[in-house]
């Protein structure tokens, strides 16, 4: 799933960004850990759930057929395994012998049935609503389902992450009805932990005591409770770990950061993430300026990234090279980077003719200057980003506003009209890298993604045999071609990316950095935390 976000805070103070694993202690089982989050809950079903307790929770107690694994690639979770056949369009899943509910029950083909039919209502507008549009899904025994989808379609895999739902136990709730359900404050899972306790200040999930992917090396998941505290926001609940009251706290802001950062017993956890922010150039043809592929050459050039990265976010992240970070699977290294020199750009402007012909300043070639506007958000962080910008690009002859509205205004008329000539924003991008919704020639207007309106046949063709090929090497392949030519052609300035900021108590053991695309991911091996230990012998 891709969507604009609003901006996420980040911090330059120095994080904590390895694993806490290699110690003089083996893990013991029991324990209790508590976190502070930022709001309530509504609801625990995670077809519908709406806050961001309610997504945490979900992590922790439902789980889907597949999973995304540290490194961001799909592999086998209640399935066993799964199978594609050469079209591309069946997908066969095998349910794991030894996957249950946490009330017993063992999980079926009937209960992937069923919470697929949930996800195709009409009603349900949420992320996985166009994965599933179109897809036929049947049971060819108790333990195995296959997925026929309309046309062949590569992120499909993500779509299998989907928490799955209990049929047995809610199998005639329509999904108009699931609001009003008492699964909602007590819900039965596949995942770790299940929920033993809510009421108005926390909810407390305990062990499950069988759960599958422990096995066969234990049981079942080091902790025996995880406590969710509620909080008005991350520096309440940063003020709690201060006291000592909570083990651990996330989604910080800069402040808060550099509070966390003077706690003795307290790490602080910098979580890499695909969220970027970039600046799109609108290249249709009623925007001359950019027509000129010299000229978006010439900004990539004249950009200091790094400078933009420490104004913006505090120099907490890392400046962006391509769609992708170097984390995913999807990154080439060998791809052309724009390496940051003002006189490089002047150059390459020079040698266009673009020259200050008229003596106003401003660089301008056949009646066209090289004047234009960046539209942002009136966030802190974005303004100071794109004022870098202007700056830099006004040391080589180009004349740059900025122009600052809200976030919703950004979105609902700036973003989906069209109306700007270089749009700043921050981008979210799902686990599956696929840069479809934004370089396509379909996805040129609203609701599409492709802000810049920058197509070519070559890239279409690039991007459609993308999404049918599952093969993961030669899909790399193909998007090699795609960050070349993006690159080459520079329709957007790919900036930084963000980094998810966790604070987590020492005494808390068995936490793994990897990619946060969503909050609720920093739970991704919670099964392996502890805070009982045994001194190695």
């Amino acid at each position: 799933m891709l969507a604009l976000v609003g901006l996420l805070a980040v911090t330059s103070i120095v994080a904590i960004a390895t694993d806490r694993t290699d110690l003089p202690t083996d893990p013991a089982f029991g324990g209790t850990y508590v976190e502070g989050v930022a709001g309530v809950p509504q609801y625990f079903d995670p077809i519908i759930a709406a806050t961001n307790v309610d997504e945490d929770v979900s992590r922790l107690v439902f789980s889907g057929l597949t999973r995304f694994d540290r490194d961001g690639t799909i592999v086998a979770d209640l399935a066993s395994t799964y199978e594609v056949d050469q079209t591309g369009k069946t997908w066969t899943f095998t349910i794991r012998p030894d996957a249950s509910w946490q009330d017993g029950a063992p999980v079926t083909a009937d209960d992937v049935l069923y919470t697929v039919g949930l996800l195709q209502d009409k009603a349900y507008a949420g992320p996985f609503a166009d994965a599933f549009r179109g897809v036929v899904v049947a049971a060819l025994a108790p333990s195995i389902v296959r997925f026929t989808l309309p046309n062949a379609y590569a992120p499909f895999a993500g779509s299998t992450t989907v928490p799955l739902l209990p049929a047995h136990l809610l199998g005639r709730v329509s999904f108009a009805d699931l609001a009003t359900q008492p699964f909602n404050t007590k819900p039965i899972g596949t995942g770790p932990f299940r929920v033993s306790e809510v009421d108005a200040h926390q909810v407390t999930l305990v062990r499950s005591d069988d759960f599958y992917r422990t096995k066969p090396a234990r049981a079942r998941p080091y902790l025996d409770k995880i406590v969710l505290r509620f909080y008005r926001d991350p520096t309440d609940a940063l003020g709690a770990l201060a006291r000592g009251e909570i083990d651990g706290t996330g989604g910080l802001s800069p402040q808060d950061a550099g509070r966390a950062r003077t706690l003795k017993a307290v790490d602080l956890l910098s979580l890499p993430t695909n969220d970027f922010t970039a600046l799109f150039l609108n290249v249709r043809s009623t925007k001359a300026i950019f027509r000129d592929r010299v000229v978006r050459q010439a900004i990539a050039t004249a950009i200091d990234r790094g400078k933009v990265l420490q104004v913006a976010a505090d120099g907490r992240g890392s400046v962006a090279d391509e769609f992708v970070p170097s984390t995913s699977w999807a990154f080439v290294r060998d791809v052309p980077r724009a390496t940051f020199s003002a006189a490089d750009a002047k150059a390459q402007l020079d040698a266009a003719d673009w020259t200050d012909h008229d003596g106003d300043g401003i660089r301008d070639k056949g009646g066209v200057a090289l004047r234009f506007s960046i539209s942002t958000s009136d966030e802190p962080a974005r303004l100071a980003a794109a004022r870098q910008i202007a700056d830099d690009l006004g040391n080589i002859g180009m004349q740059v506003d900025v122009r600052a509205t809200s976030f919703a205004e950004l979105v609902d008329r700036v973003a989906r009209q069209r109306d700007f000539d270089a749009l700043l924003v921050g981008i979210t991008v799902g686990n599956d890298p696929d840069p479809y919704p934004f370089f396509h020639s379909s996805q040129v207007s609203d609701p599409g993604d492709n802000f810049s309106g920058y197509s070519t046949l070559a890239m279409d063709r690039l991007l459609e045999q993308a999404r049918r090929t599952v093969d993961q090497a030669k899909r790399r392949e193909l998007f090699t071609q795609v960050w070349n030519a993006i690159a080459a052609d520079v329709p957007v300035v790919f900036l930084y990316y963000s980094d998810y900021l966790y604070a987590q108590s020492r005494a808390v053991y068995g936490f793994r950095v990897a990619p946060v695309n969503d909050p609720p991911q920093r739970f991704w091996n919670v099964e392996d935390w502890y805070v009982k230990t045994v001194v190695r012998q």
